[in-house]
């Protein structure tokens, strides 16, 4: 299960409990870090009622974690031949999104073809623009350019 926030805990708490067991998932102390971070401000937006509020909020999220894999660790969330680009919200709980593999990476492969680039080497702020043009989502390009990024390398 992972890590969440407790009712009582501060967030200093929370991130030092976080860093701590969160050690071997993330190795690196920097994405660590982020995704602990990450975490507590997540369970901050969870409280927000306003649509308004909430839409700014993930705005700012998204903006602020962006080119931050902040999904290690879902790879084995999903059954096999599906991948987890993220997560979404399902009956009032965040849940890994599990997309088929197969259909993702030939549907990428394709629209790579097309505009005749290498996938290895797309540039984040290129693919967050393309990908939000072609799914009309900035937060389902940014689930899929995290994916790209996870097989693809760059």
């Amino acid at each position: 299960m992972p890590i969440q926030p407790g009712a009582t805990e501060d967030e200093q708490t929370f991130i030092g409990r976080c860093m701590s067991d969160e050690a071997d998932s993330f190795p690196d102390e920097a994405q660590r870090y982020a995704v602990c971070k990450s975490k507590w401000d997540r369970q901050d937006m969870s409280k927000i009622k306003d649509t308004t509020e909430k839409v700014m909020a993930s705005i700012n999220f998204n903006a602020k974690y962006e080119g931050i894999n902040l999904l290690a660790g879902l790879e084995d969330s999903c059954w096999p031949g599906y991948t987890a680009i993220g997560t979404k919200e399902m009956d009032g709980r965040e849940v890994p999104n599990c997309v088929p593999e197969e259909k993702m990476a030939s549907e990428l492969e394709q629209f790579a073809n097309e505009k005749e680039i290498q996938l290895a080497d797309y540039p984040w702020d290129e693919c967050v623009a393309d990908m939000t043009a072609r799914y009309e989502s900035e937060e389902t390009a940014n689930k899929v350019c995290g994916w790209i990024k996870s097989q693809y390398g760059s």
